[in-house]
């Protein structure tokens, strides 16, 4: 979930482009074995999850401790959104897919 948090903002507060999370969808699709109704849930709540993060953000500025506080709770949320759309099989893949990207780094998408 952090990964994909962390991949979606870039430096400048620029987020993805369409296609990169049209491309990053259909990889978790793929890799998942997700229905069209899944697909569409995770985006709305990616959707809303990014929406409440540039709140955060906006309303923190600079501050960092509060705005790590704030995010970590968010991410929390999302996550357990994320965890009521995927059978326990995706979500335990899900969560090795995202583990496996944090380890890449941000914006880095090695050999996927």
């Amino acid at each position: 979930m952090l990964a994909f948090m962390v991949s979606a903002q870039r430096p400048g507060g620029r987020g993805m482009s369409a296609e990169e999370r049209a491309k990053r969808y259909e990889e978790l699709k793929k890799e998942l074995s997700l229905n069209d109704q899944q697909v569409d849930s995770l985006k709305a709540i990616d959707q809303e999850f990014f929406t409440k993060m540039r709140d955060v953000r906006e309303k923190n500025g600079n501050d960092r401790e509060k705005n790590r506080e704030e995010m970590r709770s968010l991410m929390d949320k999302r996550g357990e959104r994320v965890k009521t759309v995927l059978t326990d099989e995706q979500y335990t893949k899900y969560q090795k897919i995202e583990s496996e990207r944090r380890q890449r780094g941000p914006g880095r998408q090695g050999g996927r």
